[in-house]
């Protein structure tokens, strides 16, 4: 469950940061503090209804993955596949478009 210190937090952290970059921009300061309760709201909002919290994410392998595991191994030993190869270090599953970019090294 997602706690409510975790959306009042990013809520405020956010309204603050846009409340400062509005008013160093020059914008008047009643301007800059709606926009900033705006912007908070709305990061709050999001936060709340991603559920984002600092939990990890799990690393259970599926059944899926863990059979073909398994077969690729009795494969390779058997010689009726080629060993992988080391150099070639290249991700091969992503679940988002991101997941390439933030896929964290599981060696």
């Amino acid at each position: 469950m997602l706690k409510s210190s975790t959306v009042l937090r990013a809520g405020l952290g956010t309204g603050l940061f846009f409340t400062v970059c509005f008013l160093a921009v020059g914008d008047v300061v009643l301007t800059s503090v709606q926009l900033g309760i705006i912007s908070g709201w709305c990061v709050g909002c999001l936060v709340k209804w991603w559920q984002i919290d600092q939990k990890p994410e799990s690393t259970e392998t599926f059944e899926i993955e863990a059979i073909t595991d398994n077969l690729s191994d009795i494969l390779t030993k058997s010689k009726l596949l080629p060993p992988p190869s080391k150099l070639n270090r290249r991700p091969t599953e992503a679940t988002t478009i991101l997941g390439w970019i933030f896929k964290r090294n599981k060696s």
